[in-house]
């Protein structure tokens, strides 16, 4: 493999147009991060009254030549910058009264920009910048023509960075015409940069992949693209740059794309590794023996490329379902885990990604309602999330293939069931004698008295209620948060006491804003407040607190009335033995609920 390194100053890329070909990625330097800190390095070592100024070394970038001109494989966000500071630079330098030897050094900048090719009878760009991002943004800044179309991200960060150096570069200017000049002075020749020329793109790709590898460089999202560009035929490029903008654009849609390698590392653990593999790590366990044997992607790269793009969209798709805290979705138990599991969670992708690409919505909804009664379980014992995740990477295995819910169904016998039903004893004793806080925030608790809610409705063959009716309700201390002059009675050994049944789970319900409002001036309990809160309770929506009125019921021998005299959910008063009690149905309720396989975890 042939390379040559040099050592260039910037007023020697004059010698050299430069292409960013099109599969690379876009601009992404932020004018408050990156740009600042090109801005800040190259301030730190300028000594404007200094006569001898030191060399200043910014990093490197790799190129190959192609058709005499060079395409940029690793250095570009730099480059970009630099002929960014060159427009800048011209731009204060052009209106300006210069003398003579002024004059030379805003000649040098421009020739750093463009150059005037008599064979072709052409200005050639120092820079030309492909990716479709661009839109043709840096051409016209460099040849000094206002831009008018449509800006893409990419051109609205060149376009801050440009300005954010210019604004810098006017405080040299504000000093005096000298200043600005001996800044572009050091500029031109003291900021320099390794300048690696590799013989073809396979051995480029080879170098940036070493450097990356080494240092702190891209991350493994941008690795395994040029990765699969490396492997990959010249007739493929441009497929895998469609698919790789595929990919992009689905992370986008689900607002993952400043986040790749959360997505590229459950991709990764889903569908190949054996168990957890930290992010650190993926670039190496991909170009690893293993990986390599696992992914194909060196006799394969477009297939590996065509299944990134198709996970990419599942991902996204379950993402924003996981995300939606409303009803009305494609995937319904996959929100249901938004609420049980908090809806920034993530985790149970490793298991629906794991799933064959070729099985459709019901399998993944079947799956995801077994992943939600896990959570359920998982939380209310509270296992930690990081022992989850070892599970699901675990499970996953088996996932990979499955082609049917029945084959989903003997998965879980094998591996998710077992494991919640050696806890089953733990999850009933804790559960008796849970805190609703427990179940924080509010809209996951919320949502879990509106499922048990459901429950019930379905055992008493009325209609279930979606999450917007759920999300709409308050949470109701039925035993109350302040009683009355702090007056508490006789049965509670100390408010500690009365304060330890009153945020149970159990002394909990769900009612109407209206209502809540009526029934939080019943807290005087010398007198018959539970009595009034009944009434009240009455007119509710909600069934579970209807039956909290132990005179509310439907007609004589209807399925509410079963289930009210089969589960005594039937209370004349209220008070430590009542919480108790409607505790323990509440436990009974919660495994009718979440269930796997469509059978209780105790069963």
């Amino acid at each position: 493999m042939e390379i040559n390194a040099d050592v260039k100053s910037i007023s020697k890329l004059k010698d050299y147009f430069f292409i960013v070909p099109d599969y690379q990625r876009e601009y992404v330097w932020k004018p408050d991060d990156q740009v600042e800190q090109f801005i800040i390095d190259i301030d730190n070592e300028f000594e404007p009254n200094q006569k001898d100024q030191r060399s200043y070394f910014i990093g490197s970038m790799i190129i190959i030549e192609n058709g005499g001109k060079h395409d940029v494989i690793d250095g570009q966000q730099r480059l970009t910058t630099i002929i960014l500071s060159l427009c800048a630079i011209r731009d204060l330098l052009k209106p300006l009264d210069l003398d003579k030897k002024q004059k030379k050094y805003l000649q040098t900048v421009e020739e750093l920009l463009s150059d005037f090719d008599i064979n072709t009878d052409e200005t050639m760009l120092r820079l030309e910048l492909q990716y479709a991002e661009s839109k043709d943004f840096l051409n016209m800044l460099i040849v000094g023509d206002n831009y008018t179309d449509d800006k893409t991200t990419s051109i609205i960060k060149m376009e801050q960075a440009f300005e954010k150096l210019k604004s810098h570069f006017e405080r040299y200017l504000k000093e005096g015409v000298h200043r600005l000049i001996t800044f572009t002075r050091y500029f031109l020749t003291k900021i320099e940069l390794v300048l690696i020329e590799s013989e073809n793109l396979s051995s480029a790709l080879k170098i940036f992949e070493t450097i990356n590898q080494r240092g702190s460089g891209l991350n493994a999202m941008d690795l395994v693209k040029n990765l699969l560009f490396s492997q990959a035929s010249e007739l493929d490029f441009q497929k895998i740059k469609e698919t790789w903008k595929n990919i992009n654009a689905n992370l986008q849609s689900c607002n993952e794309q400043q986040n790749p390698l959360r997505f590229l590392r459950y991709f990764i653990m889903a569908r190949y590794h054996d168990g957890i593999i930290r992010e650190d790590d993926i670039y190496k366990w991909i170009i690893s023996k293993e990986g390599k044997k696992a992914t194909s992607y060196e006799s394969k790269p477009l297939e590996l490329a065509r299944e990134l793009e198709r996970i990419s969209k599942r991902y996204s798709d379950l993402v924003l379902a996981t995300e939606m805290i409303k009803e009305g979705g494609d995937y319904p138990n996959v929100t249901n885990i938004g609420y049980v599991n908090k809806y920034k969670s993530r985790q149970h992708l490793v298991l629906l990604l794991a799933l064959n690409i070729s099985l459709g919505k019901d399998e993944i909804e079947y799956l995801a309602q077994q992943i939600e009664s896990f959570f359920f379980y998982s939380n209310t014992i509270g296992i930690q999330a990081k022992n989850n995740e070892r599970l699901f990477a675990k499970w996953s295995l088996e996932l990979r293939a499955v082609n049917s819910i029945d084959e989903i169904k003997t998965v879980l016998n094998e591996t998710m069931i077992p494991y919640i039903f050696e806890k089953v004893r733990e999850f009933k004793s804790t559960f008796l004698n849970i805190r609703h806080s427990s179940y924080n925030p509010l809209y996951r608790l919320r949502y879990l008295l509106g499922k048990i809610e459901n429950t019930v409705l379905s055992k008493s063959g009325l209609p279930a209620k979606g999450h917007n009716f759920f999300n709409s309700l308050q949470v109701e201390h039925i035993l109350p948060q302040t009683p009355k002059n702090d007056v508490i009675t006789e049965e509670f050994e100390d408010k500690d006491d009365y304060n330890n049944f009153v945020y149970k789970l159990g002394n909990v319900t769900l009612i109407e804003s209206q209502i809540n409002q009526a029934v939080n001036n019943f807290n005087d309990l010398s007198k018959n407040w539970f009595e009034k809160k009944q009434n009240e309770y009455s007119s509710s929506d909600v069934v579970t607190s209807n039956l909290l009125n132990h005179e509310y019921g439907i007609g004589k021998n209807t399925s509410l009335n079963k289930f009210r005299n089969d589960s005594q959910y039937s209370f004349k008063e209220w008070d430590k033995g009542s919480i108790v009690k409607r505790q323990s149905i509440l436990l009974e309720l919660a495994l009718e609920t979440w269930k796997f396989n469509d059978t209780r975890i105790d069963k």
